[in-house]
Parts: structure tokens; sequence; C-alpha cells
């Protein structure tokens, strides 16, 4: 019985450590499993592509503002007919222009004085001015007289030619500044059957800073519409020449004025003029700015041109 007890013990002794070595084996392999799991690189996880972001689109661009065209020119107005008027202008065939240009032998004019000497005289001016202003209507086909083509007066004699009894004075030094020979201009024009008269001049004043052109007609005749017509294409174009040619200008507008030359009548002193017309004062000769766009080479082709085409545009609206 001791032998079997023996025998049980020792049986179940082996099967003790059976299990034990199997508990063993057991936690070692899963102490390896578990060494590898905290151990190992986590795997790479595969990134999610971003989507390719689109390109921000471009603002179109706004249009340019276009440049706005100029504004055509406004008509000059045709003044309304005057009974006698215009039949006295009946068209003839014949552009008939007088052309007075201002001053002339011992009257100056107006003039620029630097360091007490005279430099610039208007009597000059005038006359070169409008004899190559009746060279170019001549060869346009106009019929062109002039009140005076020299340096003189027009009236050298000293007559009393407005037959009103006064005369200059002896050896006055400014004949033309008497009626007389105003009234010598204003016949030339008249016996000329002429259609318009343009009296050429420059202007001068005491006061050194007073510059720019202006043009004078007088409202009172019964052509005064024709006048102001002519008056608005001078001075216009005037303006024009002086900008293209580079010279700001100041246009000091129009004006009405009882000029001789332009009439109206003045009884026992004046017979008028028989035509429309005007007086031009292209600039001022005392004024340093003027004078010096006066003095330029082509100061003269710039002022003869905008008369030359003023006088075309007037005779557009009004034939002869």
């Amino acid at each position: 019985m001791d032998g079997r007890q023996s025998r049980q013990e020792e049986v179940a002794r082996g099967a003790i450590i059976l299990l034990i070595s199997v508990g063993i084996a057991l936690l070692i392999v899963g102490a390896r499993f578990g060494a590898q799991r905290f151990t190992a690189p986590p795997p790479t996880s595969t990134p999610i592509p971003s989507a390719t972001p689109l390109p921000t689109p471009t603002a179109t661009p706004e249009p340019p503002t276009p440049t706005p065209l100029p504004q055509p020119p406004t008509p000059t107005p045709v003044p309304a007919p005057v009974a006698g008027v215009d039949e006295l202008y009946a068209r003839d065939g014949r552009n008939i222009v007088c052309i007075d240009p201002g001053h002339g032998g011992e009257d100056l004019g107006n003039v620029l004085v630097r360091d007490g000497e005279i430099v610039l005289r208007e009597k000059d001016f005038t006359l070169e001015h409008s004899l190559l202003l009746a060279e170019r209507l001549r060869e346009q086909g106009y019929e062109v007289v002039l009140t005076r083509e020299s340096d003189t007066e027009v009236n050298p004699a000293n007559e009393d030619v407005n037959g009103d009894g006064v005369v200059a004075e002896p050896g006055s030094p400014a004949l033309t500044t008497q009626l007389d020979d105003l009234q010598a201009r204003v016949n030339i024009c008249n016996l000329a059957s002429a259609d318009l008269l343009v009296s050429v001049h420059y202007n001068g004043a005491e006061n050194e800073f007073l510059q720019g052109y202006e043009v004078w007609y007088n409202g009172d005749r019964p052509f005064s519409g024709r006048s102001q017509t002519f008056a608005n294409l001078i001075q216009q174009a005037l303006g024009n020449a002086y900008a293209e040619a580079g010279y700001d200008a100041n246009d000091r507008g129009i004006g009405l004025a009882d000029h001789v030359v332009t009439g109206p009548e003045r009884p026992g002193e004046l017979v008028p003029s028989e035509m429309p017309g005007a007086v031009i004062e292209g600039l001022f000769l005392s004024n340093e700015e003027d004078a010096a766009f006066i003095e330029r080479d082509d100061s003269a082709d710039a002022v003869v041109g905008a008369y030359e085409e003023a006088i075309n545009a007037y005779f557009d609206v009004y034939p002869g």
C-alpha cells in the first residue's frame, strides 16, 4: 500500500512539474509576442493626397474708358437777313477785301521800349503782315485793296479829307491819329466797293502786364450781323494759330466799339465805311511775352494764316 501511494505521489508531482513547465513556456512565448508588439515601429500610414488647389481666377480687367471724341465745332450762325442789306451785297462773283494796315509814317503805333530804345513798332508789323495777307488772298482769286502799301501816312498831304475844316497841326508827329487820315482809309475801302474791311493792329498799354488778342466791331450798323460773324471767325482762328504755334495767348474776347474805320456815321466829321468789318488787335507789343512771340520767325506765318482762314470762312458764309 505504501508503494502504491508513493507512485501516485510521483505521478502527481510529475503532472505538477509538467504543468509548471507548460505555463513557463507559455509565459515566454507571450512575452516575446508582447515585446514585438511594443518595440516594432507602427506601420506608416499612406498619406491621403491633398486636393490640388484650383488657381485663383484672375479678374477680367475693365475695358479702358474710350477717349471721348472732340465735339464738332459749333457752326458759325448765319445772321437773319436784314432788309436792304442782302440786296446791297447781292452776289456778283467778286470777293473784294480791303485790308487796312494800322498807323504808318510818322505814326509808329504802339511800341516796345527796351533800355530806353524803341525796338518794336506796330506800324512795321501791321504793314508786313497785311502785304503777306494780300499776296495770299490774291493767289486764291480775291480782289484786294490796301489803304497803304508802304511806310507812310494815308493822308500825307494833310488835306481836309472829311470836310470838317480841321486838319492836323503842321509837322504833327502823328498825322494818322487825325480824322482826316482815318477818313482817307475809309474812302479807299468804299471806292473799292469792298465786301469786307480788315483793320490790322497790335495793341499796347502803359501797363506792361496786359497781354492777349482781341477783336472789335460795331453793333449799330445795318450789316452788324456780318461784322459779328467775321469777328467770331478771326478771334477763333487767331486763338487756334497761337496754340498750334505753342504760345498760350490770352483771349481778351470780342468787343463793341465806335472805331472810325468801322463806323457808324459822325455827321459833319465822318462818312462811314459801307461794308462789314472788324478791327483786330493781334497781341500787346508792350508785353514782353507777347512781344517775344511776335519777334519769332514763325509768328508772321501763324498770324497771317489765321487771317486767311477767317476770311475764307467768312466768304463761305457770305459769298461776294
